[in-house]
């Protein structure tokens, strides 16, 4: 079985800028804390702009086939949470995404986007 590295964005992003753990870092030029309005679902009564923040990742663990991106809000007034974005297969050479790069041809070749609870296939 691949070897994947789960990151966490919002979790993780919620206490500063990057996320570290055994040397392996992500970092956001996008989100400081919490979603801006770029970030925001456009729909369901909210008026953001819906744009995928930009993510960079390095020094990942030695072996890394793949890397997943997963956006989850386990606050969401739902009983159990709110998936907002899910990537995976993003080949081991990748070292970012680039800012509204979901839902686009511009994501990194063999990257899947998997259905959020939105009922897209896209960051919302």
């Amino acid at each position: 079985m691949k070897k994947i590295i789960k990151s966490s964005v919002v979790a993780g992003l919620l206490f500063g800028t990057a996320l570290i753990a055994d040397g392996f870092t992500l970092k956001s030029d996008d989100m400081f804390g919490q979603m801006s309005t770029s970030q925001v679902f456009n729909g369901f009564g909210c008026t953001g702009k819906n744009i995928s923040p930009q993510l960079t990742w390095s020094h990942a663990p030695k072996g890394t086939k793949s890397f997943a991106v997963t956006m989850y809000d386990p606050d969401a007034p739902t009983g159990s949470g709110w998936w907002h974005w899910l990537v995976f297969n993003i080949s081991q050479e990748t070292q970012g995404l680039e800012v509204g790069v979901s839902g686009q041809d511009k994501m990194p070749k063999g990257a899947v986007e998997s259905k959020t609870d939105y009922g897209t296939f896209a960051f919302g």
